[in-house]
């Protein structure tokens, strides 16, 4: 195992928690997270997260959006693990989850990687300074991808 990288605690499937916005960051997470799992033994179930900010909420539509958007994660995942098939790469995903939730991002973020009882966060560096709480409160490993260069926090 490389110096920065996180020994997995508990059980030797790793939890992932990777949140998405469906941004080009967030791709680049999932990959990371795809090829990550490939180093366990034990495989990982990923937990693919997205959490809508109250006010962007439209309630009126909101079971159509929540299934538009379990849909869209399920294609984001599809097409991550088709790529990665392209290039001859493998993965140890045995499991993926597809979460939502409604609150400030970066809260929700703690909330649902403190309930998974995550391993790992992984996922593209914000641009926004809300995510220090995020940053300093990480109840696990915490991995920030900056175009390729992954940042590993540790706990």
């Amino acid at each position: 195992m490389e110096e920065n990288s996180p020994a997995p605690r508990g059980s030797s499937r790793l939890k992932l928690l990777v949140p998405t916005n469906f941004s080009h960051k967030s791709e680049m997470a999932l990959n990371f997270a795809l090829a990550y799992s490939a180093r366990n033994p034990g495989g990982a179930e990923i937990f693919l997260f997205h959490s809508y900010d109250e006010k962007n909420v439209d309630y009126r539509h909101l079971d159509k959006v929540n299934e538009d958007v379990i849909e869209r994660m399920k294609t984001v995942v599809l097409h991550a693990i088709e790529g990665m098939t392209q290039r001859g790469d493998g993965h140890g995903v045995e499991t993926v989850h597809r979460r939502l939730s409604y609150g400030k991002p970066p809260v929700e973020i703690l909330k649902v990687a403190a309930g998974i009882g995550a391993d790992m966060i992984i996922m593209g560096s914000p641009n926004s300074s809300k995510y220090r709480r995020l940053i300093e409160k990480a109840p696990c490993s915490l991995v920030m991808l900056k175009d390729k260069d992954p940042t590993f926090v540790t706990e």
